[in-house]
């Protein structure tokens, strides 16, 4: 398991710049997002209930809440306009939906709704039908998250365990994997007797595929998995990222479905007894570094493809973890910039904030007091992150405009 540290950025990754707590002051050609506009659900403003979720297209933005309806806008230069409202109440009733992610990939503009008794939907915002019902034999989506080219959904809930889920023809569950530890003691009880006395004798000499760093005695406890708060997918679909409830982060190879690592990256004050939820979590746009935000208020940042790539306990320990303070409140969403020349994250916290940062020198750009309450969410525009929107418990949803010039991905970039 990985432990914080506070190393040097790597300069493949990040720009180099010392924190603004080290006496440097940001640079003025810095990026910039300014507030373009604001726009509230009245709907829900007039009953005091909270936008929970949020998810962006290049054109559309998506919004859930504890209400039986999603709700779509349009992003246009003059705001947001509500274009479509997408009941649930035929095939779940009068629950809400915890969580939405929209693709523009595969066939069209797909979004996928997490309602909150378990269940998935898939819409097709261009015609504004459900055309997919997923269902599980376990609570399965608190979150869920396409699959690079949008033929694929994964989703995670309080099981602790993924699903899979193949979504031509109508939809169905390929794959459930356990957490790492329920993934290790399936294969340990699959052990013959001898194998499994040799392993034990040569502990320090087991294969990846049992895990490092007392894997197996996690194993043989069958400890619990703890459950999914977040997730996140590579941009270029090679690793998956999930944030449990017990503050830990880990890392899956989505080409064979294998976890490689844990890394335990949040943590409470008081001895690390009481579990800090990850509930923010994001890939950078060159798929290495994976971002996180938890209960104990911090940002944490590890390269997940370095970790990935190690296959001997030592090279994991010596990989390398860096935290800072973020918020007075928990972190509740972190959105990476999608433009790969901006190493840029906003972060969200219920402490009423939305926070722009460089993470690599961990330098803080910009803090929006837009909201007036807890904010729940954000979500950049996927292409080039020309605009990113903000969503919390007013009932609002706050559109923030790029004032420097997006550069779109390139060949050279990846």
């Amino acid at each position: 398991h990985g432990s914080p540290r506070r190393p040097r950025c790597n300069p493949r990754h990040c720009l180099g710049r010392r924190s603004m707590t080290d006496g440097i002051v940001v640079a003025a050609d810095a990026p910039r997002w300014d507030v373009a506009c604001k726009a509230f659900d009245e709907e829900l403003r007039g009953v005091g209930a909270a936008i929970r979720a949020v998810a962006c297209s290049d054109s559309l933005v998506v919004t859930s809440s504890s209400r039986p309806v999603v709700k779509v806008w349009q992003v246009a230069e003059a705001g947001l306009t509500q274009t479509q409202s997408l009941s649930i109440v035929d095939s779940h009733g009068a629950v809400g939906s915890s969580c939405v992610e929209v693709s523009s990939e595969g066939d069209g503009q797909l979004a996928a709704v997490c309602y909150d008794d378990g269940g998935i939907g898939i819409w097709d915002l261009r015609s504004g039908q459900r055309t997919i019902e997923l269902e599980a034999d376990i609570p399965a989506a608190l979150k869920a998250k396409f699959m690079p080219g949008a033929r694929r959904l994964v989703s995670g809930g309080p099981s602790g365990s993924l699903c899979f889920w193949e979504l031509r023809a109508g939809g169905r569950l390929e794959r459930e994997v356990g957490s790492r530890h329920s993934e290790a003691v399936k294969r340990i009880k699959e052990m013959p007797a001898e194998r499994l006395a040799k392993r034990r004798r040569h502990e320090s000499k087991l294969p990846d595929e049992l895990g490092n760093n007392g894997a197996e005695d996690c194993a043989l406890s069958s400890k619990p998995a703890s459950p999914v708060y977040s997730l996140a997918v590579s941009p270029d679909g090679s690793l998956l990222a999930c944030g449990r409830w017990s503050g830990a982060v880990s890392v899956m190879r989505l080409q064979n479905q294998e976890w490689c690592s844990d890394v335990n990256a949040h943590t409470s004050a008081a001895g690390g007894k009481t579990s800090v939820a990850v509930r923010a979590l994001a890939f950078d746009a060159n798929s290495r570094l994976v971002l996180s935000g938890g209960d104990d208020r911090h940002v944490c940042l590890f390269d997940a493809a370095a970790w990935a790539k190690r296959r001997s306990a030592e090279a994991r320990r010596c990989a390398q973890m860096e935290r800072f303070s973020a918020h007075r409140g928990w972190v509740t969403s972190m959105s990476a910039c999608p433009d790969p020349t901006r190493r840029v994250a906003v972060t969200t916290s219920w402490d009423g904030s939305v926070k722009l940062w460089d993470y690599c020198s961990h330098a803080l750009l910009h803090t929006y007091k837009d909201h007036v309450d807890g904010v729940f969410g954000s979500a950049f525009a996927p292409s080039d992150g020309r605009f990113f929107v903000s969503v919390g418990v007013d009932a609002q949803i706050v559109m923030y405009s790029a004032k420097h010039t997006p550069s779109r991905p390139t060949a050279s970039d990846a």
